[in-house]
């Protein structure tokens, strides 16, 4: 079995480390939506009408979340690829343009939702 903290994938970065990365950011974006959903609840019994105009906002959050688990099971994908693979070079293991490629869309999705959460109005209890 491959040891991802043996793939340099860039600079210091092993190949462990990306996947902890990433999943942290799965988790932390779980759990705003959830306490995004949390804020809603208030609402929708008090104001009907205004939990109703901002459903399209948590949807937006909940494909945001979708798209960081598409890169979860890509990552996951690499990782099938090392542990199947014979040859521990990371060259062998690891296309460097697909890493680039799922790193941009991380930063992208992770700014949508950031964006997403920025927008949405704080309801006050």
């Amino acid at each position: 079995m491959a040891n991802f903290d043996d793939v340099t994938i860039f600079g210091n970065t092993s190949l462990s480390d990306l996947f902890k990365q990433i999943h942290k950011n799965n988790k932390d974006t779980d759990k705003q939506i959830s306490e995004f959903i949390e804020t809603l609840k208030p609402m929708a019994t008090a104001n009907p009408g205004s939990a109703n105009m901002l459903m399209p906002t948590v949807k937006d959050l909940i494909d945001v979340n979708v798209k960081n688990n598409e890169q979860l099971i890509k990552m996951a994908a690499i990782a099938q690829r090392a542990v199947s693979s014979n040859n521990s070079s990371a060259d062998s293991l690891i296309d460097m343009s697909e890493i680039e490629a799922l790193l941009a869309e991380q930063k992208n999705v992770q700014e949508q939702g950031q964006k997403l959460l920025e927008q949405a109005p704080q309801y006050q209890a």
